[in-house]
């Protein structure tokens, strides 16, 4: 496969991952985020290769009152069939040989260089179950902020579990809670297929091909990774869309609940009692670091009775109602406005 020159490692970057002893560096991954949301959604096997069909009651039959000698109309239930379609995430490495065993370094350097590939995956998967739009991307699958993207109940069912914060600017962000559930939310993975982020590194040298096609030597690491998202029921998720995030800054300085956090507070009670049972699954808030900031900091001062300290995994968090507020760098500040 032609390659290009700024896809490939040069003597420049290899030189860049030297310390002073003339070893591999130990690099400061400041690239990387906090994305949780990938380790607490269940995951299940599609019933099928490149998507997952749930069947959804859509209507009941009619019940009707019968006075005596007379009958009453046939009646039946309504089903649909939603598809999901299941992505397929990949990235290659293609490294030069001789590059790869300068000072006898192979396994060091490529092992800096797979830790890069995995943070990679991570982050366009996490960004991808939140943004994640067919319509942009035919390869990918449809994320949560397309399946909750209107404040209109006439064009998506969803709409009754999206909540506007009144944001208007370029400053927004969301809230999430999420019921993570084989009946509720899940991800899935292809029929039959292995599950999870899958790195394989092909065996010896393998032959490449530059950007004018021809060949060098060097190791080849292919990092692939097949996931859907299945709102098997969209009443098990609620979003708190145009959270302005400015105005839920100041409380750094003034302390106490802003306006802007009592709000927030409001609506995350609003949001919560959309769930129809928190039991049915594993009940999970995703925010930003602004907003979980914001949190924190009233559960810190104690002025929300809502807003306790508790042990989830292992971790102390903040929880909402008892339910762990965790906290996604792939939810961002500046996403579109939510509108009817």
């Amino acid at each position: 496969m032609p390659i290009a020159g700024s896809e490939c490692l040069t003597l420049h970057d290899w030189g860049k991952r030297l310390g002073p002893d003339n070893q591999q560096a130990d690099l400061v991954e400041v690239l990387t985020q906090q994305n949780p949301v990938l380790q607490d959604a269940m995951l299940l096997e599609a019933n099928n290769i490149t998507s997952h069909r749930t069947s959804i009651r859509a209507g009941l039959p009619e019940a009707y009152w019968r006075l005596i000698n007379r009958g009453v109309p046939k009646s039946k239930s309504a089903v649909t069939a939603v598809d999901d379609a299941i992505g397929i995430l990949e990235a290659n490495s293609e490294v030069d040989r001789d590059l790869a065993e300068l000072n006898g370094m192979r396994a060091s350097f490529m092992l800096s260089e797979a830790k890069a590939f995995l943070e990679a995956m991570n982050q366009r998967m996490a960004e991808t179950l939140f943004y994640g739009n067919l319509k942009s991307n035919k390869a990918a699958f449809t994320g949560l902020g397309v399946r909750y993207s209107t404040l209109d109940p006439a064009k998506a069912a969803s709409a009754e579990n999206v909540i506007d914060a009144g944001g208007t600017g370029n400053d927004l962000t969301s809230a999430w809670i999420m019921l993570w559930g084989d009946q509720t939310n899940h991800l899935v993975n292809p029929k039959g297929l292995p599950t999870g982020l899958q790195q394989t590194t092909l065996p010896g040298v393998q032959r490449i091909l530059d950007a004018d096609g021809h060949p060098f030597y060097g190791y080849v690491t292919n990092y692939s990774w097949k996931l859907g998202l299945v709102t098997r029921d969209w009443r098990y998720a609620a979003r708190i869309a145009n959270i302005p995030t400015t105005n839920l800054n100041s409380i750094v300085e003034t302390g106490g609940a802003t306006a802007a956090a009592q709000k927030l507070v409001r609506q995350m009670i609003v949001a919560f009692n959309k769930i129809p049972n928190v039991r049915l699954g594993r009940a999970v808030w995703y925010m930003n670091r602004t907003v979980k900031t914001m949190l924190d900091l009233l559960a810190a001062e104690k002025s929300n009775v809502n807003l306790t300290m508790g042990n989830f995994e292992g971790e102390e968090v903040t929880k909402f109602k008892g339910v762990p507020i965790r906290q996604c760098d792939a939810i961002i500040d500046t996403e579109d406005r939510v509108t009817a």
